[in-house]
This record gives structure tokens, sequence and C-alpha cells, in this order.
């Protein structure tokens, strides 16, 4: 049975997928077994499903569509149609051309999807602080990668956030140090541990591909890093996973 930290865990990764209901449910557990819990209390009052003895609110029930008004006897649908002697004057541009926005205005017809799709509703700054909290407790927790991709959003939304720099800051820092650890030291020299007939078969992206290549047994990692072109954080990721998978060594 999970405890209270691994269901406030299990709803920020939740939320953070886009499982609202279930975040809420992880978040209400946590709070039917530890009433005190202050984490757990805060995510659902910025949720919006907390409540005293942890009930949740009622939907408010939507009113059901107007029924549409059943046809006359004898009626047709295509009475509703203009009638013959109603005429629409076509505009010629001078070159000859018809003028579409005359035919429009005066047919009245409207195309099914409109030209430009409105905006959606960007993030506000409830969304803003309820990524931030799950962030920190990330962060907490020891998921860096987690907290990194929260931070990431804010930071979409607000770049001048000061707090979500700061986590970032943090967050690159430490996951750079977690891969480099897995590297050993900067100055060894990376080697295959594979054929080289069997790169092909491997389901490798561009920029690991490319920083394969480059190993020829007289590169060190400091030189890859150079070589990269990448953020130091994806190039020490991409080289922790190559020897995670046993397709290179030191």
């Amino acid at each position: 049975m999970a405890d209270v930290s691994e269901l406030i865990d299990r709803g920020i990764k939740a939320y953070v997928a886009g499982r609202v209901g279930e975040a809420l449910r992880s978040f209400q557990q946590a709070l039917e077994r530890d009433p005190g819990n202050p984490k757990a209390r805060s995510y659902l009052s910025l949720l919006g499903g907390g409540m005293p003895g942890g009930a949740t609110a009622d939907p408010i029930p939507l009113p059901p569509p107007a029924a549409r008004p059943a046809p006359a006897p004898g009626d047709s649908p295509w009475d509703a149609l203009p009638s013959a002697a109603e005429i629409i004057e076509l505009q010629l541009e001078p070159e000859g051309g018809l003028d579409l926005d005359a035919v429009a205005e005066k047919s009245d017809i409207r195309p099914l999807v409109p030209a430009k799709a409105a905006p959606a509703g960007s993030p506000g700054g409830r969304d803003v602080e309820v990524w931030m909290q799950a962030a920190r407790e990330l962060f907490a927790l020891g998921d860096f990668t987690g907290s990194l991709e929260l931070i990431e959003k804010i930071l979409q939304v607000d770049p001048d956030h000061r707090e979500a720099r700061e986590y970032l800051r943090q967050n690159e820092a430490t996951l750079i140090a977690m891969y480099e650890s897995k590297l050993g030291p900067l100055g060894g020299v990376p080697r295959l541990a594979i054929k080289p007939e069997e790169i092909m078969w491997l389901n490798l992206d561009h920029r690991a591909g490319f920083l394969l290549a480059q190993i020829d047994g007289f590169v060190d990692y400091e030189a890859l890093f150079a070589l990269s072109g990448l953020p130091r954080l994806d190039t020490a990721r991409i080289l922790a996973n190559l020897i995670a998978d046993g397709v290179i060594t030191t």
C-alpha cells in the first residue's frame, strides 16, 4: 500500500501528464491517511478539489440542449431556401473576376471552418503556481528530470520568473553532475563496446549517432563535449545512456 509521500508523488506526476482527475484522487487519498498533511491540502486547494472531510463538490449539471421544433405537417425543408425570385447580384472586378467578398456578404454563406482559428487560452498565473509548487516537490524528492520539465514549461509562459530560473540552474547542474559521474574521468577515452556493424541496428537518434561517429579511440569525453554542438546536459545524458546500454565503455 502506497504511503502518503508516494501518493503525493503519484498525484504530481499525474497532474504533469494532464490526468487531473487521477491527481485529485491521489491527493485526496493522501489527505485521508494524513488529514493534517500540508502538501496534500495545498495541492487540493490549488487544483480546486479540496473540501472539508475530503468531499468534493458535485459538478453543476449542464442544461439539456434545446429541442428543435418539429416541422408542421405539410412543411418541406426546401421551404426555408430562398425563392427563385430572390436574385443575388454579382459584382465583377474591372479585370472580369468575381468579387468573392460581395458574393459571401449577399448570399450569407459562411465557411464551416473559420479561416483563422481562435487562439487557445494561454496558461495563467494559477497554472504557473501549481507547476512551480510541483517542481519544488519533485526537486525535493530527487526527481530532477521531472522538476526540470516543469520549470521549462513555466519559463515558456513567464521567461523572467526568478525562482524558476534558479531551479533551472540547480536542476541542470545536478543532472550534469549525475550523468558525468557515470562517464568517469572526463579525460578518459571512450571506446565502442560493440562491433561497428551492429550500430546500424541500434535505434539511435541523429545526435547520438553523431557522437558515436566521433568515438575513434583517441577523442576523450571533454573533446566530445566540445565537438557535439549541444548543451552540456544533452551531451552528458546521451553519453551516459550509451554507457548504460552497453554501446560504449571507457
